[in-house]
């Protein structure tokens, strides 16, 4: 773990604007990042960079999220619980999830940012929330730097909200998501009309999971430029 000064921040904001972080710290580790919160407190997160529009240079020490990571902790007849580190791209999660034939984030295709952030503000598309298949999000806590555990339930997740957003904004860096995805039978949800629509043009009647996610992918890049 290295802290470097005064580091374009361009590649690590969608918007590609050129502002300077007075210091820099890119995080590969929880066991770094617990370190550095023993030392460091006037942080600046950086995450995927999705979700903000940067206008000058930051003073603050930039901490950029970089823990990367995707495991499988365990499997029955009918699901896979997998746990992703916050450093990972979420789309490039989601095509790995229709690479395992794991079923439950199709519709959430091409969405910009991290893995790490998605939890914060409920990620959703086309019918589909994310808080459907977190099971869990580990955290570090700023004050204490001690790991801790918020169930879904803990998350208050809401539409576009959850606790993160609010009691507890600033206290907490997420540091990994847990989801629990199903293996066969899986539940999909085309009734969004546009999904729908895509399908029909492609003559898909019966739709599997990379098919909504092809759909959906298509549906964004004909309204949204690509970030």
């Amino acid at each position: 773990m290295t802290i470097l000064n005064n580091i374009s921040l361009k590649d690590y904001n969608t918007f590609g604007v050129h502002v300077n972080a007075k210091r820099f710290v890119s995080i590969t580790s929880f066991y770094d990042l617990q370190n550095l919160l023993k030392t460091e407190k006037d942080l600046f997160l950086l995450s995927g960079g999705s979700n903000m529009l940067l206008t000058k240079d930051i003073d603050k020490l930039v901490v950029h999220i970089n823990i990367k990571g995707i495991s499988i902790d365990r499997e029955d007849e009918n699901f896979s619980y997998v746990t992703v580190n916050a450093g990972e791209n979420w789309h490039e999660f989601v095509l790995w999830c229709l690479s395992q034939n794991y079923g439950g984030v199709e519709n959430l295709s091409l969405i910009p940012g991290n893995v790490g952030t998605c939890p914060i503000q409920n990620i959703g598309a086309y019918g589909v929330e994310v808080k459907d298949v977190i099971s869990q999000v580990e955290v570090l806590e700023v004050a204490t730097q001690k790991r801790k555990v918020f169930s879904n339930d803990d998350c208050h997740f809401g539409y576009r909200n959850s606790i993160f957003k609010n009691e507890a904004k600033e206290k907490y860096i997420i540091t990994s998501v847990s989801f629990c995805l199903s293996k066969n039978k899986h539940k999909l949800q085309t009734s969004y009309g546009a999904i729908e629509t895509e399908l029909q043009l492609e003559n898909i009647k019966n739709p599997s999971i990379k098919d909504v996610s092809n759909a959906v992918i298509a549906i964004r890049k004909s309204k949204l430029p690509d970030p």
